[in-house]
């Protein structure tokens, strides 16, 4: 199944190894955004960046529950804008991934941000909100 999911998105196996990895992963992340109808694209690329243990949770929370989105802390309103508006630095240990999104229904800009782990094998392990330190999945 990951290798035809592969071949969909156009990619290789590929680790986030720095930064503009982990940008990258967010930009297409965005543009296979969740609220889309075919999720194929979107499965294959969670797929490819994450661990398994992540994948099980992520999908869980995005595509059965439908309620939370980890990698974006929630927030899913405008792909484009939050596409437009990234930021990813690199800390000690984890990525610091920032966006902004308009707030319903005033449409204010907001910008939101979520902590990600890349593991030793160049795969998103687990990500953190900053306001409560929810850690996705459970450690």
């Amino acid at each position: 199944m990951l290798v035809m999911s592969l071949n969909v998105l156009g990619l290789s196996a590929q680790k986030i190894a720095n930064v503009k990895m982990l940008e990258q992963f967010y930009i297409d992340y965005f543009t296979y955004s969740p609220c889309l109808a075919d999720t194929t694209k979107l499965d294959s690329l969670v797929n490819l960046y994450c661990t398994p243990d992540f994948v099980t949770a992520w999908n869980e929370d995005v595509n059965e529950i439908g309620l939370y989105d980890p990698l974006t802390n929630g927030f899913c309103d405008d792909y484009n804008m939050m596409k437009t508006t990234l930021s990813v630095r690199e800390e000690d240990d984890y990525y610091i991934v920032s966006f902004s999104y308009l707030t319903w229904p005033d449409k204010k800009t907001k910008t939101e941000s979520v902590i990600v782990y890349v593991n030793s094998d160049g795969k998103i392990s687990h990500t953190k909100r900053p306001s409560d330190g929810y850690m996705m999945p459970d450690i």
